[in-house]
């Protein structure tokens, strides 16, 4: 397979390591025109799928140097940790080719927090922020009761491969039971490595049901 250095609809530059979306005859886009194509090629009408990923030595993290001496401890952020946990929102986003914005993704956790609309728990190796995890409560309406949606998870690439993603989800874990909550979900790409983390900690994949999304046109306020 051909391995396109920029997305055949807006010339964005893609990377090996990246996300991508390619059709039968490798046609290749980005993932913000994957989903306004809607998941087909505009060239041959063919399905869109998400490229492979080509993983080499060079866009394999390093690990840490001074961290790993250090224990991780999670906890739940409160508005004193928004300067903590903002940089490492903001590097989510990225991986997800949002373009950086600290203010935006600070005032974002801010409004949250604030509101008691998610739960945000933070990694810490000694005193150094190394990973974040974002539950959004909702309730079901099957179960009857409450539920959380672990949406976002994340560790910094120095600090990964030693366990951080799994304390976090053991976290998430604890801090669901402690609220009652019926069940936790999540949704991750096809390929994400993290799956084995996943199921490691007792996540289970759901083969019964189909995820769909339905893209809206309205357009994010901006300040």
């Amino acid at each position: 397979m051909e391995f396109r250095r920029e997305c055949g609809r807006c010339d964005r530059p893609l990377t090996d390591d990246g996300p991508a979306y390619v059709c039968a005859y490798e046609c290749t886009f980005c993932p913000t025109c994957y989903r306004q194509l809607r998941y087909c090629c505009p060239d041959c009408s063919g399905e869109l799928v998400r490229r492979p990923r080509r993983r080499t030595s060079e866009s394999s993290p390093p690990p840490p140097k001074t961290r790993a001496d250090h224990p991780v401890t999670v906890r739940r952020a409160t508005d004193r940790d928004l300067d903590a946990v903002a940089p490492l929102f903001d590097a989510y986003r990225q991986f997800y080719e949002q373009p950086a914005d600290l203010p935006r993704s600070h005032a974002f956790l801010s409004e949250r927090i604030a509101r008691e609309e998610s739960v945000v728990l933070l990694a810490e190796a000694g005193d150094v922020p190394v990973g974040f995890v974002q539950l959004y409560p909702l309730f079901s309406s099957i179960s009857l009761g409450p539920i959380y949606v672990l949406n976002d998870l994340f560790v910094r690439p120095d600090g990964r491969r030693h366990g951080v993603g799994t304390r976090l989800l053991e976290a998430a874990r604890a801090f669901g039971e402690a609220e009652r909550a019926h069940y936790l979900e999540l949704s991750t790409a096809v390929d994400n490595p993290a799956q084995r983390v996943y199921e490691g900690c007792g996540w289970q994949l759901d083969r019964e049901f189909l995820h769909y999304e339905l893209l809206l046109r309205t357009k994010p306020d901006r300040d």
